[in-house]
């Protein structure tokens, strides 16, 4: 059984949330396979109109037609609960580079106008998952200053 041919749709939800989303969908979808921790790869022969329906199934989450140009899913950031990553799609950062390029407190602040019940925890855990630690080893100055960040512009 050789390799299964067609073009690559790059997409930031496992494989089996993918097989669901395009579950009945066809329009040259040939293989869905994983691609990392919450990301899979949808080869498929479609084009035109199909293919931007193919990408409408991924627009809340992410797609890329290239594998380096896919930044990892927010759900993969270290100290995400079940709640927050949904919160950050919602507020438009689907992935790790989008919440690095707009920076914890802005992405914060954001969620916290949509979500009023969000507490400073989901501040610590973005400014902390990026910086590629547990969110209780932020040390106090970091969390001061995050705080002072957050005060600035309100």
């Amino acid at each position: 059984m050789g390799e299964v041919k067609g073009e690559h749709l790059f997409v930031n939800v496992g494989a089996s949330q993918a097989r669901r989303r395009l579950k009945h969908f066809g329009h040259g979808v040939r293989k869905v396979q994983s691609a990392g921790k919450n990301q899979a790869v949808v080869i498929h022969t479609a084009t035109g109109r199909h293919l931007e329906e193919s990408e409408a199934k991924f627009a809340d989450v992410g797609f890329s037609h290239n594998e380096h140009d896919m930044s990892e899913p927010i759900g993969n950031l270290r100290n995400l609960g079940e709640a927050s990553a949904p919160w950050l799609r919602e507020a438009g950062v689907l992935t790790i580079a989008d919440l690095s390029r707009l920076g914890p407190v802005a992405a914060y602040r954001i969620v916290k106008q949509r979500h009023p019940q969000v507490t400073l925890n989901l501040l610590w855990s973005l400014a902390a998952g990026l910086g590629g630690k547990d969110w209780r080893d932020l040390g106090e100055e970091e969390k001061r200053e995050l705080l002072n960040e957050l005060r600035e512009d309100t």
